[in-house]
């Protein structure tokens, strides 16, 4: 089984006291910062110039060109003073050097990045993670370089929280990633609950068919 997750994007509207709310399903992780970011510039390249992506190793190139200009451009240094995050309920304080903060329900991130570590000793009283357990991890980046470090497994993330009702109060207007699909938020809140669950699909064995047969 595998949890499903409903974002709620609760945004002031234009008349005093007036509140819009849309929502978004989430079944791997949403993202707020550098990593947004760098999908979102990728994004918008993509949009305006397609011609330039032929291949999934330009693809890949050019993802990686967004990523180091984030590195320099550094946009999202900010984050700590323009986003809150609360946790079932409790303000979780971000670091100050955080650049990105990741709200995990998987534990395979940018094709095979593992975030959570379970399999690492930490010195931290947090459960390990599940797909299925109806609840979320969330955890900070110091930013992109800090993000490819990770993909090679040099570093570490910093583990901020679990729960099951995260909300995220975005203070001024930043980029967000829900599985890959990018946008600048505008300020409002973004709080995420628990949608339900679905099945997934897996090999029945990984013998050949031959042996399965003689079985």
């Amino acid at each position: 089984m595998l949890d499903r997750w409903s974002v709620a994007i609760k945004e002031s509207g234009a008349e005093k006291g007036q509140t819009t709310t849309q929502v978004k399903f989430m079944t791997n992780y949403l993202g707020v910062g550098c990593d947004a970011k760098v999908a979102y510039d990728f994004h918008m390249t993509r949009e305006e110039r397609p011609d330039k992506f032929f291949s999934q190793f330009v693809n890949k190139l050019l993802y990686a060109k967004e990523g180091v200009k984030d590195i320099v451009d550094r946009t999202c240094a900010d984050l700590p003073w323009q986003v809150s995050l609360e946790v079932d309920g409790k303000n979780i304080e971000i670091p100050e050097n955080a650049e990105g903060v990741l709200v995990l329900n998987i534990g395979s991130y940018m094709g095979g990045v593992d975030l959570w570590q379970n399999d690492y000793d930490h010195d931290d009283d947090f459960d390990l993670q599940s797909m299925h357990d109806k609840t979320l991890e969330v955890v900070c980046i110091s930013g992109t370089w800090h993000l490819g470090k990770l993909q090679v497994g040099l570093s570490q993330a910093q583990r901020l929280a679990q729960g099951k009702v995260v909300r995220l109060h975005i203070h001024s207007p930043f980029p967000v990633q829900i599985d890959g699909e990018p946008w600048i938020q505008q300020p409002g809140c973004l709080e995420i609950t628990h949608h339900g669950q679905m099945f997934m699909l897996r090999r029945a064995s990984d013998e050949p068919l031959g042996m399965r047969l003689q079985s």
